[in-house]
């Protein structure tokens, strides 16, 4: 028993000492850019030495992963609390409304792009984030696809999965497009793709037709 409180007490502390870790490099991020980022200074303000931060985390990239995990939870939280909040008044998700608030975090998107980029190699730290970030991100997509397909409002022919996968593809870009040249409106083009995607358009006529062929 004794043994098991000191290894359960030993992972706690592994725990907290990478969450430290990870804040401290996000904030240096948010504050300067993750082109900036020293493991050094992440440790000085994580308040350990450098040694101490590359025991838990073998090389910088491992850092920048962890500091990117923790943006998402972050984003996450807001993402969903502001979404619910839209919903109760509006039943609907707003897409522009979360491409807005992605946008507030500019540092941090620029540093996902940058993981975007190495991801493709299985042996970077990347990789796997960027496997799990994606895959969580379809599955959002897809489940707002369901719930319009549910609602008459999208195509019942549409894959969920399928244009779940489209989407992340056309928000990748467009967020990629506007990093580099910012002078469009990157929430406005998102909700347009999703409305085009999900063939919105087309639903809404077909239903007009059919209201107009029941008055007959």
């Amino acid at each position: 028993m004794e043994q098991a409180t000191k290894t359960r007490g030993r992972y706690a502390k592994t725990a907290e000492r990478r969450a430290t870790v990870a804040r401290a490099a996000l904030d240096i991020i948010r504050e300067k850019g993750h082109r900036a980022l020293t493991t050094a200074e992440v440790a000085s303000t994580a308040g350990m030495s450098e040694t101490a931060l590359m025991y838990h985390f073998p090389t910088r990239d491992h850092v920048l992963v962890a500091a990117m995990e923790l943006a998402d939870e972050e984003i996450g939280s807001r993402m969903t609390a502001e979404s619910v909040a839209a919903e109760l008044v509006s039943g609907d998700w707003d897409p522009a409304g979360t491409a807005r608030l992605v946008l507030k975090e500019e540092s941090t998107v620029r540093l996902l792009l940058a993981l975007e980029a190495e991801a493709p190699n299985p042996e970077h730290p990347a990789h796997q984030y960027m496997k799990k970030h994606n895959q969580n991100a379809i599955l959002a997509f897809a489940a707002a696809v369901k719930r319009r397909q549910s609602e008459g409002r999208a195509l019942a022919s549409l894959d969920p999965m399928g244009t779940g996968r489209q989407m992340m593809a056309l928000w990748s870009g467009l967020r990629a497009q506007w990093l580099v040249d910012p002078s469009f409106d990157f929430a406005s083009e998102v909700a347009q793709a999703f409305r085009a995607i999900t063939g919105e358009a087309a639903v809404g006529v077909k239903k007009k037709i059919e209201d107009l062929i029941a008055t007959i």
